[in-house]
Order: C-alpha cells, then sequence, then structure tokens
C-alpha cells in the first residue's frame, strides 16, 4: 500500500489521488496524439477531452452516491450527509463509463457527425490505458479487494480509508492487480489493432466487448461492498452485481456495433 507517495507542501498526495490523476492525464493525452494521427479537429477534441472528463468524473461522484442510497434508502434520507461523504470518496468506474458515453455519444453527434467513429475509436484506446493505470491506485488504497485467499499472491491489506481494512488480518485476492494487467493488455490489443482495424468503430466496439467480460468475471473475485446486487444468490455464482449487468450490456453494445459496421452498405438501385 501506498497511502502517502509524496507532499505539496503540507498537503500528502496518496497513491490512490496519484495514479488516478496520472490515469485521467496519460489516457488523455494519448487521445490527443492519436486523433492528430487520424487528423481530426485538434481545438475540438482537446474541448471533447476537458469535458469528457468532467462528465467521468460527475459520473463516478453520482453512482457512489447512488449506490450509497440503493444499499440504504431510510438512512440516507434520515443523513444526507452519507450521500454527500459518499460523493467526495473515489468514485466508480461504472458511473465514470455509463456518463462518458452518453457524453461521447452526444458530442460527437453535433461536433464530430462524420468522423464520430473515429472519434470513439481513439477514445477507446485512451479509457483502456487510463484505467489500468488508474486502478494501480485502487491497489494503494486497499479498496476493490478480492475474496480471501491461500494463493501466495495473495496480498494483506492494513488499512482502508484510514481505517483498519475489514481483511487486515488475511489475504485477499489484489484484484486491482488483475484487473490493471487486463486493462493494460486490453490496451495493448486495441491499439495494435487501430494501426489495421478494417473499419472505424471496430475499436470502440472490440473495448466495449473485451472489458465488459473482463469486469464480469473480476465481480465473482470482488469482495468490497457498495457495487449493488441485481440478484443475489445462495452463492457468488447465483448472483448478479451491478457491474455484471452493465458488463453485460457493453457486451451486447459491441457486439451489435460490431455486427452493424461489418456489414457492407446496402446497394442501391438508382446508385450508378
Amino acid at each position: 500500500m501506498l497511502p502517502e507517495i509524496f507532499r505539496i507542501g503540507s498537503r500528502a498526495v496518496s497513491g490512490y489521488a496519484f495514479f488516478y490523476v496520472l490515469g485521467i492525464a496519460v489516457g488523455s493525452l494519448l487521445i490527443l496524439i492519436l486523433s492528430r494521427k487520424e487528423k481530426l479537429d485538434f481545438l475540438e477534441m482537446v474541448n471533447y477531452v476537458i469535458f469528457g472528463i468532467l462528465a467521468g468524473l460527475l459520473g463516478s461522484k453520482l453512482m457512489s452516491a447512488a449506490s450509497v442510497f440503493l444499499a440504504n434508502p431510510a438512512a440516507s434520507l434520515r443523513h444526507p450527509r452519507m450521500l454527500l461523504e459518499a460523493a467526495r470518496g473515489g468514485g466508480m468506474i461504472s458511473g465514470a463509463l455509463i456518463s462518458g458515453i452518453l457524453f461521447m455519444i452526444i458530442y460527437t453527434a453535433i461536433f464530430f457527425k462524420r468522423d464520430r467513429w473515429k472519434v470513439f475509436d481513439v477514445t477507446a484506446i485512451g479509457m483502456a490505458l487510463g484505467h489500468g493505470i488508474g486502478r494501480i491506485g485502487c491497489f494503494c488504497a486497499g479498496c476493490c479487494y478480492g475474496l480471501p485467499t491461500t494463493l501466495p499472491w495473495g496480498v494483506k491489506f492494513p488499512l482502508l480509508g484510514g481505517d483498519a481494512h475489514p481483511y487486515a488480518r488475511g489475504f485477499v485476492h489484489p484484484t486491482q492487480i488483475y484487473e490493471a494487467v487486463l486493462d493494460l493488455a486490453n490496451f495493448i490489443f486495441l491499439f495494435c489493432l487501430w494501426r489495421r482495424r478494417r473499419f472505424p468503430g471496430q475499436v470502440f466496439s472490440l473495448y466495449l466487448i473485451n472489458y465488459g467480460v473482463i469486469r464480469f468475471l473480476l465481480e465473482y473475485l470482488r469482495n468490497d461492498g457498495g457495487r449493488g446486487d441485481v440478484i443475489r444468490g445462495g452463492s457468488p455464482l447465483a448472483s448478479l452485481t451491478f457491474p455484471q449487468l452493465l458488463s453485460i450490456i457493453l457486451v451486447i453494445s459491441g457486439g451489435l456495433i460490431l455486427r452493424k459496421k461489418r456489414q457492407p452498405p446496402q446497394s442501391s438501385f438508382f446508385r450508378s
């Protein structure tokens, strides 16, 4: 764990905050670099990235507050500060993903009508890289931890948010590292694919599919609360969490996009 990496004056910078910001910065920079190679309007892409970051941050905070409210609506109404405290935390990637994709659809429909799929492709590559880096921050904080394990690579977290970690006395799966490695592998795959993709939108569709599969499977190893249950069964395999439901939607959406974009345009009787 890295509760503190360095200080700026009297203010401590945690490992979580450092890798969180680093992931956003590196991912955003890559999006802008790739957009130049795609010959997209650079200044418009700068605006797109800035507002996209804000949309993602807002969505992640709102999702954190929503998860607390759904877990205990009565207590949330009696103590609204619970929602504010949840929103002040690190946020939830599922909320950032939902708000980010909605923003992408709306913004590109207005400013990148002809090149929207090119924008989607370069954004997906930057998101995969940024997400992989950001998960290292989760490892530094001890959040997003996994189930108890006796495997030799199990880890022990002493603290969580300044308090004793719920599993401080035992070893758990380093699910943060699992996801970081898989996300970075997804980034490498998408970047290599982008250089020889067959059609705009192919990279984005495979990002949705790949990330959906990664997150769906990793949910079976996650052990931290607050993610929300859609179906609560007697075992993890008989349950369905909200991130898993979102993962299914991502995979289906990516598959539909891939199928549609693969189909050649319909020939017209009047077309010469």
